[in-house]
């Protein structure tokens, strides 16, 4: 039969008589033809890379090692935050940097035994100050602990209270001979308590270095918190780290820019960091904690650093949005979890057409999950979301860095081929005759 003969002719189907089958030297069938091998072409590259002419080798999830599955962050609790502070003595005690009020009558301020006796000075705190007024004139606890008084040598009131402090100024009046009478009383108040300034970097804030003042027994990261904007939040790691800023042997601390008073001129002035020291804000359930000894105290000088958690995200790509998200702080999330923060539902049926025709078909099954392993170096690991649905070794949980890719199989892609097909063309548009 000619090539001519066969254009005229048709094949009748046994049952359908009225169908024809178009011969292949058809024109119009030809055109249809590459239609289709374009819309092939479409699915593929509308679903990123396709499988039949891409494949990716990946080990399946439920054969990884232990060592590339993360450690779980559900069972983590937060720490008791009065940890953070610091347990104050009953009875205020004295040290270096405080104020105090001091009167020792007719020696301090002086008056002849004739005069009469001479007013004391009664200081008011300053607004907002919770101190109560004070009665003395001023003596300023040198950096050593002592005071220094009108005929008595030097003495140390570190660690004192108020009332040792006055019962220590009397004695030393007696022991020096200087009132010749037994009966001795000093007025000593409390003036101004130390402060202590530190600085506070808060990166889950977005804010630079700022400079925190503290009273004393209260020199502590808690408080240095409740003044710098509170317990880290959701964006924050959870641990605090502080910078110790600590004076070496043969040296002095700079105080408003200046050595003290006391020191050597040609002393050196340096200082030096101590090693950096990390407080957890969650452990795990049940786990005990040992904090060491003081760690929380924070002294002149001293640094608390809250670092934000910016590299603890993962990124999807494929048929999911691709982007960058930030993984949850305290608790896990699996793949299909991970996958709804994406802004992707698995189960609601996938593009057969893509973005070209935009026929819903089977949905993607195919996940890649791109992990760094211990050693630095990338394993590829491969993840069927169906079996996912009832296997825990296939539901894995998303660690920070992991990059996931989802895409169709070899027969999702198919079959969404054949879907497109049908709804496209339909049976009667690829195989009607000629009329």
């Amino acid at each position: 039969m000619r090539v001519s003969q066969l254009q005229d002719a048709a094949v009748r189907w046994k049952g359908f008589p009225d169908v024809k089958i178009r011969s292949l030297t058809n024109p119009s069938w030809y055109s249809r033809f590459c239609l289709l091998v374009l819309l092939v072409c479409g699915i593929g590259s509308s679903s990123g890379c396709s499988a039949l002419l891409f494949r990716i080798r990946g080990t399946p999830a439920s054969e990884i090692p232990d060592s590339l599955r993360p450690v779980t962050r559900n069972d983590r609790t937060p720490i008791d935050y009065r940890l953070l502070g610091q347990n104050p003595p009953s009875l205020y005690r004295v040290d270096s940097g405080d104020v105090l009020g001091v009167a020792v009558d007719g020696i301090f301020p002086f008056s002849p035994p004739t005069a009469p006796p001479s007013a004391l000075p009664v200081n008011f705190p300053d607004q907002g100050n919770p101190m109560p007024p004070s009665t003395g004139f001023p003596v300023v606890v040198q950096q050593d602990g002592t005071i220094q008084l009108p005929g008595i040598e030097p003495f140390s009131v570190r660690h004192m209270t108020i009332e040792e402090i006055r019962l220590a100024i009397a004695d030393a009046y007696r022991k020096s001979r200087v009132i010749r009478e037994e009966k001795v009383f000093p007025i000593v108040s409390l003036i101004k308590t130390r402060t202590y300034n530190v600085s506070v970097i808060r990166q889950d804030l977005g804010m630079g270095s700022q400079s925190v003042q503290l009273d004393a027994y209260r020199n502590d990261v808690l408080h240095a918190l409740l003044k710098s904007g509170g317990l880290p939040g959701e964006k924050a790691k959870d641990q605090i780290t502080i910078l110790r800023y600590a004076f070496p042997n043969n040296t002095v601390p700079i105080v408003n820019g200046m050595a003290p008073i006391q020191a050597p001129t040609d002393a050196c002035i340096a200082a030096s960091w101590n090693e950096p020291q990390t407080i957890p804000l969650t452990v795990p359930a049940g786990a005990a904690i040992y904090f060491p000894l003081n760690v929380s105290l924070l002294n002149e000088g001293d640094i608390l650093f809250i670092e934000n958690r910016e590299t603890e995200v993962f990124y999807t790509a494929g048929m999911i949005p691709a982007g960058q998200h930030l993984l949850p702080r305290d608790y896990d999330i699996d793949i299909f979890e991970a996958m709804s923060i994406a802004g992707y539902s698995y189960g609601s049926g996938g593009m057969a057409g893509g973005n070209l025709v935009g026929i819903t078909g089977v949905s993607a099954t195919r996940l890649y999950i791109f992990r760094k392993g211990p050693d630095g170096n990338q394993f590829t690991i491969k993840v069927d979301l169906e079996k996912a649905i009832c296997d825990p070794r296939e539901r894995l949980i998303v660690q920070a860095g992991d990059k996931l890719l989802l895409r169709y199989s070899a027969k999702e892609e198919v079959a969404n081929f054949g879907i497109i097909s049908i709804f496209t063309f339909g049976f009667q548009q690829l195989f009607r005759g000629n009329r």
